[in-house]
């Protein structure tokens, strides 16, 4: 077991079984975590032009792209502010769980920059632990499990890695000349922590990934036309093919995939599927509509 997830779950057994005496200090710094979470979520201004963060120039170019020509995009959900402070207050309890169980924190939250060519991009670490950079995540139960977790591990997020974790870590680490350690994870659902480690052997997904966020990077600064970096995919149905086309996972979550795919692009329930309540789905193609059930009339 990781050194850093052993400490955590010893410490979570015991005040699990009796009360124990919680540092005044880190009481304190709790708090002023979570009003600065507040404040960041609900008070500060966002900055409306569109910037290079080391937190979002590891995602797909094209995104990148839509953000920064400025355009529209599926507007945010009621909860969203909801859900991002959670983000914020489950990372402030995970760095005070982390102290109490005596993870020795080097530095935390601390503003880093990397150069590209001649400007910098900023970012914000989360901690730095025995020597090595790491990436606290709050995980939904699914990418708790597939991601992070006994299913996943870091072959997994760096194959599936939308998000841009991977370059944003090791921006982070490379800007502290430093390893990049992986990602804390912490199911926000369960409780549950997981510690999703790099190899030892580090360099070639350091190079990799740092190269990706260069190439995004220039590609921004140069203004290179707009392309579509993912491509539709065949429908399948219980293993079969449909005949259908739909976005693929990446495409199916991001928020211009209207103004990408454009008029073609369909959002209806699963076709093929005989439920009460199908599954909706991003339909690229129709070539094979869902047939509906027709009673002839008895006339009785």
């Amino acid at each position: 077991m990781n050194n850093i997830l052993d400490k955590v779950k010893i410490y979570l057994d015991k005040v699990s079984t009796s009360p124990v005496e919680i540092s005044e200090d880190l009481l304190n710094e709790f708090g002023e975590a979570c009003k600065s979470a507040l404040r960041k979520q609900f008070s500060e201004k966002r900055q409306d032009k569109f910037e290079p963060r080391m937190s979002n120039i590891g995602r797909p170019l094209c995104q990148l792209q839509m953000e920064a020509k400025g355009i529209k995009g599926d507007g945010q959900p009621y909860n969203n502010k909801m859900r991002n402070t959670f983000g914020d207050l489950i990372e402030a309890l995970a760095i005070f769980v982390l102290k109490s169980a005596g993870v020795k924190i080097d530095s935390e939250q601390k503003q880093v920059e990397y150069k590209f060519d001649k400007e910098n991009i900023s970012g914000r670490l989360d901690v730095e632990i025995d020597n090595k950079v790491w990436d606290i995540k709050s995980a939904s139960p699914y990418s708790f499990e597939h991601k992070f977790g006994e299913k996943g591990g870091f072959s997994e997020v760096v194959d599936n890695d939308s998000f841009g974790y991977a370059s944003q870590g090791f921006l982070y680490a490379e800007s502290e000349k430093k390893p990049f350690g992986g990602w804390i994870a912490i199911n926000k659902s369960t409780g549950e922590w997981a510690v999703c480690e790099t190899p030892q052997i580090q360099d070639e997904y350091r190079d990799r990934f740092i190269k990706q966020a260069t190439d995004n990077y220039k590609a921004l600064k140069d203004k290179v036309p707009f392309k579509k970096c993912f491509d539709d995919v065949e429908e399948t149905f219980r293993g079969k093919p449909t005949g259908n086309r739909v976005l693929d996972r990446v495409c199916s979550f991001c928020p211009y995939k209207v103004p990408c795919w454009g008029n073609n692009l369909k959002h209806l329930p699963q076709q093929q599927s005989k439920g009460k309540n199908p599954k909706w789905v991003w339909y690229t193609q129709v070539n094979n509509p869902k047939q509906e059930d027709s009673q002839g009339d008895s006339g009785e």
